[in-house]
């Protein structure tokens, strides 16, 4: 609404057409006011969250985490196998584990995001499953302590204790527990035993191709050493190999050598 000012005849708007931008400016400022709480808010829940993990959560997956050498020893014992220390393993064999199935072990902190979407999309695109998602310390943690984490709780156990392996122990030593935890098939408990009951050699003096085959075998252990010259454990001992390649392991020409030189087995053609 205007009036008329009868000495400048000029329009005179009201002052309640200054109260709409006043609104909009309270609005706009409690507006601001509640955001600002809900950061506070959450800031201080995620800070309480942080705070639990690191001093209540944490400190409890960490001690659980030490008590894996023991448990590892234990299953070993119950086999009759004994424990093998990373520095008489082949570094083929070491090397040929990582490369296969956790090709970013030594530059992550024991989960991997990264590394379970490129092992699904290797998976996609061959149409069959080449490649686990899961860490080292992910599959130490489930064959030591979890089990078969088929629920959502044991999962996140998995993944909590697999960190916590990470910050306990020294990736060489996660090798080394992991290697002694797995299982080869056949019976083989440990590296040292695969070793023997595939080719009656040592551990520590494998041919590549051997080692290659040794590293293919935790992924189906029991199916796989059933059938050690099936066509399907052939594909996996060569995908061991071009991983091995194309992580800088080994030269091209060791992958063709190797390529060309099947392993024999202590058992025959199994």
């Amino acid at each position: 609404m205007a009036v008329r000012d009868p000495i400048s005849n000029r329009s005179i708007r009201s002052t309640r057409s200054y109260s709409a931008p006043v609104k909009v400016r309270h609005r706009r400022f409690r507006r601001l006011r509640r955001l600002l709480v809900a950061v506070v808010i959450l800031g201080s829940m995620l800070l309480g969250a942080w705070v639990y993990v690191q001093h209540v959560y944490a400190p409890v997956l960490e001690s659980e985490a030490r008590t894996i050498p023991a448990r590892v020893n234990s299953g070993l014992a119950q086999h009759s196998s004994s424990y093998t220390p990373l520095s008489l393993v082949s570094l083929d064999l070491q090397h040929a584990i990582v490369a296969i199935e956790d090709h970013r072990f030594y530059s992550h902190p024991g989960v991997d995001p990264l590394g379970s979407l490129r092992a699904l999309w290797v998976n996609l695109q061959n149409r069959h499953v080449d490649q686990g998602g899961s860490t080292l310390e992910e599959q130490l943690a489930k064959r030591a302590i979890v089990g078969d984490d088929r629920s959502i709780h044991d999962k996140l156990r998995t993944v909590g204790l697999a960190w916590a392996i990470d910050q306990v122990f020294p990736k060489a030593k996660v090798l080394e527990l992991y290697l002694n935890a797995a299982y080869f098939g056949r019976g083989a408990y440990g590296p040292a035993e695969a070793a023997r009951v595939y080719f009656g050699a040592n551990v520590g003096r494998l041919t590549l191709s051997q080692a290659a085959f040794l590293a293919a075998m935790p992924q189906a252990p029991s199916l796989y050493g059933s059938h050690p010259n099936s066509p399907t454990v052939r594909a996996r001992w060569t995908q061991v190999l071009y991983d091995m390649a194309k992580d800088g392991y080994i030269t091209s020409d060791e992958l063709s050598a190797a390529q060309h030189s099947s392993p024999s087995f202590a058992f025959g053609n199994g």
